[in-house]
């Protein structure tokens, strides 16, 4: 992987932990126990096809959000996620089933999309072009886009956009859809599966079933948590194994209340995330390994999420500027909603995921040091905890969550 585009991997995994960092402190998760959890990945295709559109401040400012990798680098990264990374498999060579859809849907009574811009993301992001019936019926559009979603997520994740969310002003929305089901490379015997304490940041506590094997695993420690891997059955080589491989990672506080803490300090030193990495590579024996079975469903309108991390110019009426977007165009395009929504379930077999985001546009009148742990090592997920799931070769984070009560 060309250096460039392996920086850009690492500023979207730097902005998985900024944003749920942001959305952790805007619930108040010291107190909360709303479990979070988001598809960077899906994120960061949708601010991409925004992205192609823009021109000047506009422009200049979705590159700097996107990480300084610079806007190529990230254009490549977006390419590399739609054509290879989670493109399209149905798992019949044993790897894990995936799909990955972009969309751009358009207003046919008011709007039509420039030949260069459909041509780069149809290209470079195999996004499809939809016309829709914002003007005349816009619940009626609003019904198919969510009839795409739950499609191309496999039927997991049903009547997306709110009502009230796609107007007559509406001229057009971008969307992208993600599914993503794999197993565990070492299944958890569902027979060792029991029911233990899950301790909860307000000091309560909850009884959840807990996956648990005695085989050795790959763990790395370091003073305030540790990191587990857990890989995915990749394809059979030569074909879905030399393509992609991906791994779920687990970072568990050593104190029962450090979630807030660690992930304030992954934030804001996000190079600590590939500390250790080395260390994972060699599974070490357990003594005492227990992670509980959860569902996370997370649902959010996340124009705050984006303002706060840096994204505001494509929100101004006064100064958004996505010229590059549409042919004669009466007014100027401004993003009015972005809409994300993502699910995760783990269990014994492994994970099923999806994840989908939608932007809607309007016209207007301490460093940790890892260190390999010896002999025996314990690893107990029995307070809150963070994960992420990656596709290893290049680094990008598809899902990031914050689990603080698996009961829930």
């Amino acid at each position: 992987m060309e250096p460039e585009v392996a920086e850009a991997a690492r500023g979207e995994a730097a902005f998985s932990i900024r944003a749920l960092h942001h959305i952790a402190l805007a619930a108040g998760a010291s107190a909360s126990s709303k479990n979070i959890a988001v598809s960077p990945v899906s994120i960061h295709a949708a601010v991409m096809l925004l992205g192609t559109a823009a021109r000047g401040a506009t422009l200049d400012e979705i590159v700097a959000f996107l990480g300084p990798a610079g806007g190529r680098a990230h254009a490549l990264l977006a390419s590399d996620v739609a054509l290879r990374v989670l493109a399209h498999s149905a798992g019949d060579h044993g790897g894990p089933k995936v799909r990955f859809a972009n969309s751009v849907w358009v207003d046919a009574a008011s709007a039509r999309l420039k030949a260069d811009y459909a041509g780069v993301v149809a290209d470079q992001f195999r996004a499809q072009a939809y016309a829709a019936s914002f003007t005349t019926k816009p619940e009626e559009a609003r019904r198919d886009i969510n009839r795409w979603v739950q499609a191309a997520t496999a039927g997991r994740i049903k009547g997306f956009l709110p009502q009230g969310s796609v107007g007559a002003g509406t001229r057009v929305i971008l969307a992208n859809a993600l599914y993503f089901k794999g197993v565990w490379e070492s299944k958890f015997d569902a027979r060792l599966t029991q029911q233990h304490r899950f301790y909860l940041l307000n000091g309560g506590h909850v009884r959840v079933p807990f996956m648990s094997s005695g085989e050795s695993q790959h763990i790395a420690c370091c003073p305030e948590w540790k990191v587990l891997k857990l890989h995915y059955a990749p394809g059979r080589r030569g074909v879905e194994h030399l393509r992609r491989h991906f791994a779920m990672y687990v970072y568990l506080p050593n104190e029962l209340h450090g979630l807030p803490s660690m992930v304030r300090k992954l934030a804001s030193s996000p190079e600590l995330l590939e500390a250790g990495s080395m260390d994972l590579r060699d599974m070490v024996p357990v003594r005492d390994f227990r992670l509980p079975k959860f569902t996370v469903s997370y649902k959010t309108e996340a124009t705050g999420l984006l303002q706060g991390l840096g994204l505001r110019l494509p929100f101004d009426d006064d100064a958004a500027d996505f010229s590059e977007m549409l042919e004669d165009s009466k007014g100027s395009l401004v993003v009015s909603n972005v809409y994300h929504q993502s699910l995760v379930e783990v269990n014994e077999e492994g994970t099923e995921a999806a994840a989908t985001t939608a932007v809607t546009s309007m016209t207007f009148t301490c460093p940790a040091v890892m260190s390999r742990p010896v002999k025996y090592v314990d690893f107990v997920a029995d307070h809150p905890f963070m994960f992420l799931t990656k596709e290893e070769l290049t680094g990008v984070v598809v899902f990031a969550g914050l689990v603080l009560d698996p009961s829930s």
